[in-house]
């Protein structure tokens, strides 16, 4: 089952709702989303569930949170619940400081 535009626009609404400076976009990629941060690729949303790769700086913060697999024959990523936004910021927070 592919992602619904609607969640899509969900997802894009919370990230920016983070209070960051970087421009989220989403581009539509085999009936899912990649979500983009300042033009690079840092989510993937796949049957309406958010992704993010395991970056060794994300694995203190994230220890704790489910793994799943996005596509077939990929790696396990984070899952993360769109409606925490203490932990998204967080996360965008680490990413800002690595871009």
């Amino acid at each position: 089952m592919a992602s619904s535009e609607d969640f899509k626009d969900f997802v894009l609404e919370q990230l920016r709702f983070c209070e960051s400076k970087i421009v989220f976009s989403a581009r539509k990629m085999f009936g899912e989303y990649c979500i983009y941060a300042d033009n690079k690729p840092i989510f993937l949303l796949c049957d309406d569930v958010l992704y993010v790769k395991q970056f060794s700086f994300l694995n203190e913060l994230l220890k704790d949170n489910d793994l799943g697999i996005p596509y077939p024959k990929a790696k396990q990523w984070y899952i993360l619940d769109i409606e925490d936004i203490e932990i998204l910021k967080k996360v965008i927070e680490k990413f800002a400081s690595k871009m």
